[in-house]
């Protein structure tokens, strides 16, 4: 599987002689640790400033037959702020869907996560780390009603974020996370897993495991570009054959550093079948026949502000 190729090339980049010769030193500094290629979805694990990122992802879906032709809409908005030396952080992030279905555009807002991680890195650029978020059920529609539709076509679009339009559910998402740098090139991975349990009916539990890799370059001191690959399986679905379980939605994309804000680009397909989610009333749904020859593409645009009390209070200071 592709994402035990990217593993293995993690454990190998980790294990190069160059790093190995500049042997991982504790960060007594911890703002000593070089700065990385930083992918535009991926958090930058050892960033110092506090960070707030507005994300819009626009894109289609062509499922063929009844479905035809969708365009979806998601808006993300995350805030993470380093404490404790940057080896502990707190965030937040909420997402809204926009989208036509049998009744016209509709807006659907998603569910509320509260985040929490912690990162033990190194002066060579290597990271270790961890974390968990929480899922709050601000998400509330009929999931058999039209307003699934546009749910279904966000997380198809973000298959690694699922949990945010799942309705009615509370919802925990512990992950790990890995970076490794050897000069202008960073190799980062996030393994974690999305449990929902809704509001409603305890029995009723959904289980993902999702996935994610960036691999980048430094092209200079402004501009890096990279490929992100994301996957989403689902181990624990009601009603989802073995051959629709998994997503895999590849992304290549540029950065721009700039000191106060880091704006990114990237373009998005996928690679098998899209996800397939069980609120959505198969009957009478647009995405009826997910099936494996279903098409997504579309545009992802990141805008980081950044910003640094200390940056400031020096600047002030002169």
């Amino acid at each position: 599987m592709l994402f035990r190729v990217l593993l293995a090339s993690l454990v190998v980049l980790t294990a190069w002689p160059a790093l190995a010769r500049a042997q991982a030193v504790p960060f007594d500094d911890p703002y000593a640790v070089p700065r990385a290629p930083r992918a535009p979805t991926l958090p930058e694990l050892t960033h110092s400033e506090m960070e707030a990122t507005l994300e819009t992802t626009a894109g289609a879906i062509n499922l063929g037959g009844i479905g035809g032709l969708k365009h979806a809409y998601i808006q993300r908005l995350a805030v993470e702020v380093p404490i404790g030396f940057r080896r502990w952080y707190v965030g937040a992030a909420y997402e809204v869907a926009g989208g036509y279905n049998d009744t016209g555009f509709a807006v659907v807002g998603g569910n509320l996560a509260l985040d929490g991680r912690t990162v033990w890195a190194t002066t060579t650029g290597m990271a270790f780390g961890g974390g968990m978020s929480l899922m709050f059920p601000t998400a509330s529609y009929d999931p058999n009603g039209p307003a699934s539709q546009v749910a279904l076509a966000a997380a198809t679009l973000r298959p690694w974020d699922v949990s945010y339009f799942v309705p009615d559910s509370f919802g925990v998402r512990p992950y790990v996370d890995v970076r490794a740098l050897d000069g202008p090139f960073v190799i980062q991975f996030r393994q974690g897993l999305d449990l929902t349990v809704s509001s409603l009916l305890l029995s009723d539990r959904r289980l993902y495991a999702t996935a994610g890799v960036y691999l980048g370059w430094q092209m200079g001191r402004r501009v890096s570009t990279g490929l992100e690959v994301f996957e989403a399986y689902a181990i624990d679905l009601p009603g989802v054959e073995d051959g629709n379980r998994e997503s895999l939605i590849v992304s290549p994309s540029v950065r721009l550093a700039l000191p106060w804000v880091q704006p990114a680009i990237s373009a998005f397909t996928n690679l098998g079948p899209p996800i397939s989610a069980p609120w959505v009333q198969r009957e009478t749904s647009v995405f009826e026949t997910p099936g494996k020859t279903g098409t997504v593409w579309g545009f992802r645009f990141a805008f980081t502000v950044v910003y640094d009390p200390t940056s400031v209070v020096m600047v002030k200071g002169r």
